[in-house]
């Protein structure tokens, strides 16, 4: 995505786009790693936030009733899909950047089916509806915002929408990270859950226990935050995780993050939120996962807004600014002269 340095930058292009027809616009969320990541590998607490980067669906008829349509306008592709092939779905048949949406289709038609909420005899006549779907997204991607998790669930519920079906948000939750598993071969709930449940949570063991009457859920209704791309990521998450793994301070520095979630939770200022969040980014560092880049956006959030931190696996991606809105227009200089890839204002979802 590029970068555009404006006085507001990057807002939300399409927030004020078909404001009428709104029951047919499903927006979902993307989310940060507020504090807790590599630490969560081994079993201590993580807490992620879903912000309001968001994909967008907007669903309308389809002519053609044996067809969904599905059109993903950044990438300026469309996918043509019979109804009846949908359970049988080959996702190896279709590029890397469209497994996501296929395979979206056939795992949410395959769970249905499952439940007995569609019948396949059904599937190639009208039980199951044609709808055609228009996706945008203002999601950077693979920086550790959960760009695809958010077209995943906008597609599971679109079409749950285009054929009159409710889900419980742990059903969905389910299924989008069955997606997640088949086309990346392994995958961590923490994306598809924060997406789905569109607060925060706290992840522990792979169990989520959504954070809405906390005194932090309460703070950070009130906060603004800078999600700075600060550059592309120089290697993949699994090849981060395997070096933390071999660090020799591993465990002190797991215990140490895992005190700093645990503080988190009772937090009542953004001042004490600010410095929390640069003493987990300390940690990471530590660990080796920052980069020279994002140790320097870091230090701008420290001195031009309350804190900052890398979210996510590291190694280039994403940082975090807790903003002071007096300080601001300075913060955002510093950032300009930095040269990130973009800038993105948002709140907590």
């Amino acid at each position: 995505m590029d970068s555009v340095f404006n006085s507001e930058i990057n807002k939300n292009k399409d927030e004020d786009k078909n404001k009428n027809n709104k029951n047919n616009i499903i927006e979902t969320p993307s989310k940060i790693i507020l504090f807790g990541e590599h630490a969560v590998v081994d079993g201590y607490g993580a807490i992620s936030m879903a912000v309001n980067l968001k994909t967008r669906g907007e669903i309308s008829r389809s002519s053609d009733s044996e067809k969904i349509t599905i059109n993903l306008k950044d990438l300026n592709r469309c996918i043509e899909v019979n109804i009846k092939d949908i359970p049988n779905i080959n996702i190896y048949d279709y590029e890397n950047d469209l497994k996501y949406v296929v395979c979206s289709l056939k795992n949410v038609a395959n769970y249905l089916i499952e439940k007995n909420l569609l019948n396949f005899n059904d599937l190639g006549g009208s039980s199951l509806k044609s709808f055609k779907l228009n996706i945008f997204s203002n999601i950077p991607v693979s920086c550790g915002l959960g760009s695809s998790a958010s077209v995943i669930i906008t597609v599971i519920k679109s079409f749950l929408h285009a054929n009159d079906i409710t889900l419980p948000d742990d059903e969905i939750a389910k299924i989008a990270y069955s997606v997640e598993k088949e086309v990346q071969g392994k995958a961590s709930i923490t994306d598809t859950a924060t997406i789905t449940y569109g607060t925060i949570l706290k992840i522990k063991n792979n169990n989520i226990e959504p954070m809405n009457d906390s005194n932090l859920y309460n703070l950070l209704k009130k906060c603004n935050f800078l999600i700075v791309h600060v550059e592309e990521r120089k290697k993949k998450t699994a090849e981060l995780v395997n070096e933390v793994a071999n660090h020799p301070k591993k465990n002190e520095i797991f215990k140490s993050i895992g005190e700093i979630v645990d503080k988190a939770e009772l937090i009542n200022s953004v001042e004490e939120l600010g410095k929390l969040m640069v003493k987990n980014h300390e940690l990471l560092k530590q660990l080796g996962v920052s980069t020279e880049k994002m140790d320097e956006v870091v230090e701008a959030g420290k001195k031009y807004g309350y804190g900052a931190k890398l979210s996510g696996a590291g190694g280039g991606g994403i940082v975090v600014v807790l903003v002071d809105d007096v300080k601001k227009e300075d913060l955002l200089e510093c950032l300009k002269k930095l040269e990130v890839i973009g800038i993105f204002n948002c709140k907590m979802n």
